[in-house]
């Protein structure tokens, strides 16, 4: 009995030295990854990273690993984005009014430098991103959000404030490896109920006064047009009784010039229709007593 015990113990033991040996002596890097040497009896940091792959490592190293490629985090309100908890960051803009918003990152970290930002925060990928960024993100809100007003961040000063950010990271972290590509605000910036209200009153006035605007133009414009329409009728009007007057005037004039002779047509008309076509026999002329026979030879 004791022989078998001894034989089953044998396996077990080198099972058990070859486990620990693996996780003291040895360590693996995965892919899109760096490792950075950690030993943790004199807290001193090889200076050159390992690459992806196993490696052979001293008594008492810890390697900690940092990806090489671009990461995204979003600290939202939000329970489903992040992690699940409030992750929304407050900051001060003009005249003290607190903000509350959503934010988004895109960096990356340099292989090259993992080494100097280890030893700068002695901290992990993921605790330098939910730390170190997030700390920095939120000073650099604080210190340029004053120079904006919230009615001013609303109508595009964000975009502004988000680029300021993203290059005062870059400033204060790239010497560490650290790049930030893309910075912003996501979801809509919310503002205390007072000031969003004050700036919502203000929006919808300016609305009516468009609107208000606009339709003076319109009626303006409507006048306008029932004047000239107006007036092309008058003109029409004008025009068309100086050309009846004018038909008048030649008329008129017809009338002076060739009415004597018109009548006397007329007169001479009327005696041929009532003359029965005989010749008269005699005639006298005046103050004669003369007779002329005209009758037939």
């Amino acid at each position: 009995m004791q022989g078998f015990i001894k034989r089953a113990v044998l396996p077990v033991g080198v099972l058990i030295l070859l486990w620990v040996l693996s996780h003291t002596f040895i360590a693996s890097v995965p892919a899109n990854h760096v490792g950075v040497e950690f030993n943790r009896v004199d807290g001193r940091v090889e200076p050159t990273p390992l690459t992806s792959g196993w490696h052979l490592i001293g008594l008492g190293t810890t390697v900690v690993d940092f990806p090489t490629f671009t990461q995204t985090y979003a600290w939202t309100k939000s329970l489903t984005e992040g992690r699940n908890e409030n992750e929304s960051m407050n900051f001060q803009v003009a005249s003290g009014v607190v903000i509350n918003a959503d934010v988004s990152i895109s960096y990356g970290i340099d292989p090259s430098k993992a080494p100097a930002l280890y030893q700068k925060y002695k901290r992990g990928f993921e605790e330098i991103t939910s730390q170190i960024i997030r700390n920095a993100i939120r000073n650099s809100l604080n210190a340029y959000g004053t120079a904006y007003d919230a009615e001013g961040l609303l109508s595009g000063g964000k975009i502004k404030l988000a680029e300021q950010v993203r290059t005062e990271i870059n400033r204060e972290l790239a010497s560490y490896g650290v790049l930030v590509e893309q910075f912003g605000f996501i979801n809509e910036l919310r503002l205390p109920a007072n000031i969003q209200n004050s700036i919502n009153a203000k929006i919808q006035a300016t609305q009516e006064a468009l609107q208000s605007e606009a339709l003076l133009r319109k009626n303006q414009a409507d006048a306008a047009n029932a004047v000239a329409i107006a007036k092309g009728k008058s003109d029409a009007k004008i025009a068309e009784a100086e050309g009846d007057a004018r038909a008048l005037a030649v008329v008129g004039e017809a009338i002076k010039r060739y009415g004597s002779e018109a009548a006397q047509v007329k007169n001479q008309t009327r005696w041929i229709e009532k003359w029965d076509g005989k010749l008269p026999v005699t005639a006298t002329g005046a103050n004669t007593a003369m007779m002329i026979g005209l009758g037939k030879q």
